[in-house]
């Protein structure tokens, strides 16, 4: 069972390192989102669903859980989705538009035994080791907290 992935290029990196940098003020997610961000990580989201819980418990409520398999999250954002999720988080266009073209070019091929085949266009998921791939998931995903 293989899967597809886009990495990307330093070149690539420096590019969104810049892009991230001049418009991180809107790039922003949901505090109760942990991932991907400066001075959060799992063991964040782990503690608050622990104490959430253990509230809940002592408290004499039953609590149910929903679980979430993100595994293979980065293959399955949909360009046209997140760039409507942009947009209305007021994102400004000129960032949306050079991502629009940004993701609009991607282009793929597979190497199996040192062989390339047919190039084709990529028309989901984000670059994996790209700077703004997890913000932009972070961003796509971010209205299934509310």
């Amino acid at each position: 069972m293989y899967r597809g992935i886009t990495l990307s290029c330093c070149l690539s990196k420096l590019f969104e390192s810049v892009l991230s940098r001049v418009f991180e003020q809107w790039l922003t997610t949901d505090d109760l989102q942990y991932g991907f961000k400066k001075h959060g990580n799992c063991s964040h989201a782990l503690i608050t669903f622990k104490e959430s819980v253990k509230y809940f418990v002592q408290k004499g409520s039953k609590v149910q859980c929903v679980s979430l398999d993100a595994s293979k999250a980065f293959e399955t954002v949909l360009h046209h989705g997140l760039f409507v999720k942009l947009i209305n988080k007021g994102v400004p266009a000129v960032f949306i538009r050079l991502l629009c073209n940004w993701y609009k070019r991607m282009k793929c091929s597979v190497l199996w035994n040192n062989v390339f085949g047919d190039i084709f266009a990529v028309n989901c998921g984000v670059r994996q080791g790209g700077v703004l791939s997890p913000i932009l998931f972070s961003i796509y995903v971010d209205d299934l907290i509310g």
